[in-house]
């Protein structure tokens, strides 16, 4: 008889250590067709589709419910049906669904607190703080103040999975990282007007930051990093993690090479994965190798605020806006790094180069009339569409180009 051909998670597609199997599609036992959707799985960040490899029957290997590390087994396809064999899964026609699992800490409680495994969701995996629960006894896994909860009723629900995830990946960033921030004021008062200029939407700010922030990168590697025992890894590429927030929950889809992209080609990547998360159809590609991050709070009405580091990354940079003197526009951009890779000194630079650059824009956009009128045969720079005379302010050249055709400027060759 031919082997079984394995299912599993693969770990390619898959930013998490562990994954949620959401639902069976197909009842074990059943004859499936290659490429037919078997089993839905969740990730910190998305819904996964799991496709037979083969066609032939399915055979479980878990249930719905389970939490499995990326890259187990989760099912076999075979060539002839084998009853024996077969695990069971929800609604099976062909087995009993198997009693509630305990983990060893779990099966320690329930033996202390007289919790029977019956008492549990038969097919799913029960930890301690499952049976805690059962027994009454919260425990201290939430941090909750004891004597508050003793005297005032507490509601206890579970918070979605993707929250804890959230937790997890944070906190190991905490762990593994010394963080530190540094806050800079940028004064961006006739920045629409640039965006506007540049045919953007008006929310195209957020594109703009990110597209000479990952240029910047390339002069600041260290905030383009990850910290290792006494080590700093240098990412080769610059993908840059923009944190969105729709009212479905907060996800991280990621910008891949965003140094080597225009800006129109970052606010148009932003807005198909905005289009893509509002319909619930983002792949895990969108999240996969983020090297760092910009989180944006100006339209909340947020001056300042503490981003986090996620783990495997140096820096994040988070986005405030409030008004200045004399109705000034005014960007908060904070920096919050991995002093154990940077010093203050360098996160400043960081910050003071990209508040320069940005207020170069809103300049430019403040209503020269030199820009944009055929008579002055104004010369622009095909990558960063800065003018000839703002480049001549900040001393820098303009050069004939081929690819792309027309001129490009000094820094802008350089990678910055």
């Amino acid at each position: 008889m031919p082997e079984p051909v394995l299912v599993s998670i693969p770990r390619e597609t898959v930013n998490d250590e562990t994954v949620l199997i959401l639902a069976w599609k197909v009842p074990p036992g059943s004859w499936v067709e290659q490429d037919e959707l078997i089993c839905e799985v969740e990730t910190s960040k998305a819904v996964l589709e799991i496709h037979a490899p083969a066609a032939g029957f399915v055979v479980y290997q878990c249930s719905a419910g389970d939490e499995l590390p990326v890259g187990e087994t989760i099912c076999a396809i075979e060539s002839e049906l084998r009853s024996s064999g077969i695990s069971c899964g929800p609604d099976s026609p062909l087995a009993d669904v198997p009693a509630a699992r305990l983990s060893a800490a779990a099966l320690r409680a329930a033996t202390e607190y007289g919790i029977e495994a019956s008492s549990f969701t038969p097919g799913t995996l029960v930890r301690r703080l499952d049976v805690l629960r059962a027994a009454g006894k919260q425990g201290n896994e939430g941090h909750a103040n004891s004597d508050m909860t003793r005297t005032v009723p507490v509601v206890w629900a579970d918070l979605p999975r993707r929250k804890l995830l959230e937790r997890k990946i944070l906190h190991r960033g905490r762990e593994s990282a010394m963080q530190s921030s540094v806050t800079s004021v940028c004064r961006v008062t006739q920045l629409a007007a640039r965006l506007k200029e540049l045919g953007l939407p008006a929310g195209g700010a957020q594109a703009m930051i990110i597209w000479e922030a990952a240029r910047l990168l390339n002069k600041y590697p260290e905030f383009n990093a990850v910290y290792d025992t006494g080590r700093i890894g240098r990412y080769s590429q610059i993908n840059v993690g923009w944190a969105l927030d729709g009212g479905q929950g907060l996800v991280v889809p990621v910008i891949r090479e965003a140094d080597k992209k225009t800006i129109h080609e970052i606010a148009s990547s932003m807005e198909r994965q905005t289009e893509a998360y509002l319909e619930n159809n983002l792949s895990t590609g969108d999240f996969l190798g983020g090297t760092f991050t910009v989180t944006d709070l100006s339209g909340q009405g947020v001056s300042f605020f503490q981003p986090l580091l996620a783990e495997g990354q140096s820096a994040i940079l988070g986005i405030g806006k409030g008004p200045g003197p004399q109705g000034e526009t005014i960007l908060y951009l904070t920096l919050a790094f991995d002093h154990q890779l940077s010093e203050g000194k360098r996160a400043g630079e960081f910050l003071q180069q990209l508040c320069l650059r940005l207020e170069i824009h809103a300049s430019v956009g403040a209503g020269s009339t030199e820009i944009g009128t055929p008579s002055n045969a104004v010369r622009y720079c095909a990558l960063c569409q800065r003018d000839s005379k703002t480049l001549r302010d900040m001393k820098v050249v303009l050069l004939k180009s081929e690819a792309p055709p027309g001129f490009v400027c000094s820094l802008c060759v350089a990678g910055w």
